[in-house]
This record gives structure tokens, sequence and C-alpha cells, in this order.
């Protein structure tokens, strides 16, 4: 391996930083990260200790991610004398939509990739998605699983960033003018004495409210009798079939396209709810039923902002209590750590400073555990 003394490659790296970006702007791969890498490659710096370590240490956070919860808010510096990555590990269901976002000031580049958990029992990973060129990373989860974000900066990357994460709905909500709120009877349900089971969610509205389209896609059939009543179903282009029963009236034609929002029919109490109030069943199904709820749910909880002192971030700090898996008094702990040790402190969220001591354990630490270094 060709190694390149640290003072020479902080030279040769801010003398082709326009070269880097061209190299990086020809190659056609999967993420911003991949590209850079490439680029790296292209200017012969791949080789260099610094950038071998710092993609061991992508590669490594994938296996050491921090599990915060949603939604997550964190704050801190990029401190070029530190090669940085970390790894948050999510645990997202089917029909929920992620968006992971960060900002950063100056001109460094920050790299989102979300990847998907294959095997637990030898930790395998799939890249699944990447951020664009805004730092902003959007996913709709297809399978209830275990995933990844990485977040890495290049090389040498110096200023202040913020990070988000956070779950919304990845559908609109089917009954016009209202929300879950409005859901009285959710899947799974049991139904005429325990013989079935309920295979979407109720959604109450007085008689004649519209209903809409969920996504983009074409109307697959309209049909009147059974115990759906008066039903549309609605096929998008990612293989999902959208169910809605018990309509008082159809408004669309089969085979016909329509995107978010058009009217489909509106609600009433058609097929075997004619003794109940007006409401819209609605079904999500792609290979069998699914829960309706994640695809419609959108939490109402804040992300925590940060309360600490941000004169720490970047800097050597005195840690004194233990680190913790989230940022909160619950959580479990990292590991045992002869205490008080030193660390870096890469963020913070709410209460919670995020560091990484240098025995290389990582995680969160109360605010009030953590003091300047001593010389």
């Amino acid at each position: 391996m060709r190694l390149i003394p640290s003072v020479f490659l902080l030279f040769l790296l801010s003398g082709c930083a326009e070269q880097l970006a061209e190299l990086r702007k020809s190659y056609q791969h999967g993420s911003a990260r991949e590209a850079y890498v490439a680029a790296l490659a292209e200017t012969g710096i791949s080789d260099s200790a610094i950038a071998t370590n710092w993609t061991l240490q992508g590669e490594a956070v994938l296996q050491t991610a921090l599990t915060p919860d949603l939604p997550y808010m964190e704050e801190g510096v990029l401190n070029p004398s530190q090669i940085m990555a970390v790894g948050y590990r999510l645990s997202l269901t089917r029909g929920q939509r992620l968006i992971a976002s960060a900002t950063i000031s100056g001109t460094s580049d920050l790299f989102l990739d979300l990847f998907e958990t294959i095997d637990n029992a030898s930790q395998g990973f799939k890249r699944v998605e990447s951020a664009d060129t805004t730092f902003t990373l959007q996913y709709d989860v297809n399978k209830t699983s275990e995933y990844v974000l990485r977040v890495q900066p290049e090389i040498l990357a110096t200023g202040t960033f913020t990070l988000s994460i956070k779950t919304e709905a990845s559908l609109i909500f089917p009954v016009m003018g209202r929300s879950t709120s409005n859901i009285l009877s959710r899947f799974g349900v049991e139904r005429d004495g325990g013989r079935r089971s309920h295979h979407g969610v109720d959604i109450f509205a007085n008689r004649g409210t519209p209903v809409v389209a969920v996504r983009k896609g074409q109307i697959s059939s309209t049909k009147i009798g059974g115990l759906g009543g008066k039903t549309v179903w609605l096929k998008d282009d990612r293989g999902n079939n959208f169910y809605y029963a018990h309509l008082d009236s159809q408004l669309v034609r089969e085979g016909q396209r329509v995107v978010p929002g058009d009217t489909l029919g509106l609600v009433g109490n058609t097929g075997n709810s004619r003794t109940t109030a007006p409401h819209l069943h609605f079904g999500v199904y792609a290979r069998g039923p699914h829960d309706p709820w994640p695809f419609l749910f959108t939490p109402s909880k804040r992300q925590l902002i940060p309360s600490v002192d941000s004169s720490h971030f970047g800097n050597v700090v005195l840690v004194e209590g233990l680190l913790k898996t989230r940022p909160n008094n619950r959580a479990q702990i990292v590991a045992s750590t002869a205490l008080p040790a030193t660390g870096m402190v890469i963020g913070a969220s709410g209460a919670y400073y995020h560091v990484r001591l240098y025995d290389k354990s990582e995680g969160y630490v109360h605010k009030s555990f953590v003091g300047p270094a001593t010389p």
C-alpha cells in the first residue's frame, strides 16, 4: 500500500478539489459517496492511510450503529483532524416514509446512505437509498426490517452540521378533510365472531365526503355487490393495490389513470355496512393484506432540539457518565467503560452529547457528565 504523509495529503486534497469535483460528475455510480470514492482512486489518493481509514470507518459504523428514537435531531461540528462516520439503526415498518436530511456550513460534502439489514446472523447490508445533492434522503419503506442510516462527510471536512431523521405517511389521506383520528376500527380486529379479521381500517366521515386517490396509478376495478358494496380498486406503479369499500357512489371507471387527490367516489355505507354509520373501508394489498396505518400515520412528536454547551462540539472532553445507546435516561448502556474517560464530542441531541471515546466506544451521555478535558 502506498502511504502519503498527512501534511502532503492535506495539500494534495486542497489543491485538487476542483479536479475531484469534476471527476465525481463524470462517474455514473449508485450514490454520491461511490462517485467520491471513484474520484479518490482516479487521483491516486485512495491508497493513502487516511483514505483507507475513511473507507474502513464507513464500513465499521454499519456494525456499531446507535439506536436513536424518531424523530431525531442532532447538531455538531465536523473536525478535519478526525475520521468521522456515524451509523443510526432504525426499525422501520412497511408503509412508512423515512426522511433524513442534513445541512452543513461551508462547501464540504456529506454523504447519507440507507442500508437494509438483510442477514442478522452475518450482519449483511444492502444499500437501498442515498441522499441527493441537497443532502436529503427520502425512502418509502416496502419491507418491515432493521435499517442503518450512515452519515459520513468527505475527508478533511469542516463546518457545523444539523441532522434530522423522521418518518411520515407515504400516502395522502384517502378521505378528504379527515385524518387518522377518524379511524375507529383498526387492521386485524376480529369480525363475525372471530371467523375473519379486518383487512383494513374504517375511516368515519359524513355521507358524501369525497374519497381520493392516495397515489398515482390506474383504476383496476369498480364493482357493486358483496360485502364491500360499491367498491373501487386502485393499483399504483409499485405493485400496491388500494381498496375503497362501502362507497355511496363511484366516480371513476376501470382503466382510468389518476393522480393523488383525484376524487374516486363518495363515502357511504353500502354492502354489509348498511346498519353502521357512513365510513370508508380502506385496505392495502400486495401479495396479501397489509396494515394501512403506517401508510397513513405521521407522528406528531417533535424533535428534541439540543440544549447543551455547543463549545464542546468537535473538542476533547472528560466523560464521567456511562454511554447510552440513545439520548434518554432509560436507554441501554453501550459498554462498560472505565470512568472518567476522554473522548471527542461529535454532536448533541436534546440534553445528551454524542461522544466517541478513545477506546472506540460511542454513544450518548447526559450533559451533566461532560466537562473540559484537563491538559
